[in-house]
């Protein structure tokens, strides 16, 4: 089983292994490295596809996108949320209390 002496009708051959490679066999998606693989894509379309029946968890997923988006101003936008959170907490308890 000794390597091919003459070059492959296939084009280039992978560098470690000598193997060729087929580039009408890759298939497009699989080239950029940016998008994600099939079945992760189809993966997130049916979590996606659940999430749609429970509206409050897709109030909840937004506000986290929202928050991932602003991560590098964490520092400061969390304590200044959680201040309004239990500001708005206290006056909300304070008016149920007088009713």
């Amino acid at each position: 089983m000794g390597r091919p002496t003459s070059p492959s009708p296939h084009g280039k051959r992978l560098p470690v292994l000598g193997l060729p490679i087929l580039w009408w066999k890759v298939k497009r998606s699989a080239m950029n490295t940016n998008e994600p693989p099939a079945w992760q894509r189809q993966v997130q379309a049916i979590v996606e596809v659940q999430l749609a029946r429970f509206p409050a968890l897709i109030q909840l997923r937004a506000t986290w996108r929202l928050l991932r988006e602003e991560q590098p101003d964490w520092p400061w936008l969390l304590p200044v949320l959680a201040i309004i959170f239990v500001r708005t907490y206290r006056q909300e308890r304070a008016r149920l209390r007088r009713l």
